[in-house]
């Protein structure tokens, strides 16, 4: 929190301002864990062998499919366990990059479906398909609807509770303008950031064109599962990654005075979008295809620029965001010291949410 001198005329407006920010945070800490839980308990009940909401595993082996199931149970485990730590009082007792990196990967798997799946939803409205009625007979069609609705809400009071942590611990460096951000970004990190943004900008151009109804560089296969709702899942990753481009050069370039935080926040929930979507599920995805349905070389090529974007965004923030930290707090004369290795990956993405994952 932020010291303010005792006996002033203004010294509590502050204080109470930290107060409310600090009760906010928590609580949406906790509802974080809340929203959680569906999720965790469908994955257990799997795990254990309790097949609660599935049809039909269509020859998934029983070792694979535990496998699968308690990997992501771990993953959302891990999103529960930071929604935890914010509800701590006074904030997490740990380094801001602790919880940057895992953050910055769960807004970019998440970003995707809290934009996506509302939008499904609508389909029907104007005579589209219902994206939660399960087309192959793979699972009950009211396990999308639990899953992706707790995803939902997780992600939106999981982002704004680590926003606001980040607002108290980092608020110098997230308030300051995008022309005073970039002096203080070094060389070797902002030449990343922009390889990244040139990756970002290529990849999301193919995502609206295949949105758009574009064909060049799919599969047969792939074709025919680019239905409406896969259109829209495509349409939303482009966005996410065009919006990552801009922040980005926003940012590092320092082309605007706005505060810096609304462009790290598109940087860092649209490359950890790429990197989730394009990596853990497109080049992950493409690995486990068998023979007969395999990937086009134009998709892996998509999934590994997808990749080296996330990556090379990642890079910049572990070696960028600690020194301009630091030259913000020199400048400004506060205390906290650097980010940390890793908080510029989720910095952005909490702070703007704090201020204002295929099958399940």
């Amino acid at each position: 929190m932020t010291d303010t001198p005792l006996g002033t005329a203004h010294a509590a407006v502050p204080a109470r301002a930290d107060a409310r920010r600090e009760v906010l945070r928590r609580r949406l800490g906790l509802a974080a864990m809340v929203a959680c839980l569906p999720y965790l308990t469908l994955k257990l009940l799997w795990v254990l062998g309790v097949d609660v909401g599935v049809v039909d595993l269509h020859g998934t082996g029983r070792g694979t499919w535990i496998a699968v199931n308690l990997v992501t149970f771990l993953m959302d485990a891990t999103a529960a366990l930071i929604a935890y730590l914010l509800t701590r009082p006074g904030g997490p007792r740990v380094r801001t990059w602790l919880l940057a990196l895992p953050m910055w990967t769960a807004s970019g798997l998440l970003s995707v479906i809290m934009l996506a799946v509302p939008l499904g939803a609508a389909q029907p409205l104007f005579g589209g398909p219902n994206p939660f009625r399960d087309q192959d007979g793979f699972l009950e069609p009211w396990v999308y609807g639990v899953v992706y609705g707790g995803f939902i809400v997780e992600g939106a009071v999981l982002m704004g509770a680590f926003g606001l942590y980040l607002h108290d611990r980092h608020g110098p460096l997230l308030h300051a303008p995008a022309t005073a951000f970039a002096r203080r970004l070094p060389a070797p990190a902002r030449a990343a950031a922009l390889a990244a943004a040139g990756l970002l900008a290529a990849t999301g151009a193919v995502h609206l064109a295949w949105a758009c109804g574009a064909r060049f560089g799919l599969t047969a296969e792939r074709l025919a599962e680019l239905d409406g709702t896969a259109r829209l899942t495509q349409g939303v990753q482009a966005a996410l990654a065009l919006a990552a481009a801009v922040g980005t050069v926003v940012a590092v370039r320092g082309l605007s005075r706005v505060r810096v935080r609304l462009p790290l926040a598109a940087a860092c929930v649209g490359s950890a979008a790429a990197f989730g979507w394009g990596s853990l599920l497109g080049a992950l995805g493409a690995l486990a295809r068998n023979a007969q349905h395999p990937s086009s070389a134009f998709m892996i090529a998509v999934y590994a620029a997808e990749t080296a974007a996330g990556l090379l965004a990642l890079g910049a923030g572990l070696t960028g965001l600690p020194v301009a930290n630091r030259s913000t707090a020199g400048e400004t004369g506060g205390v906290g010291g650097a980010v940390g290795v890793g908080a510029g990956a989720g910095a952005g993405a909490g702070a703007g949410a704090g201020e204002g994952a295929g099958r399940p």
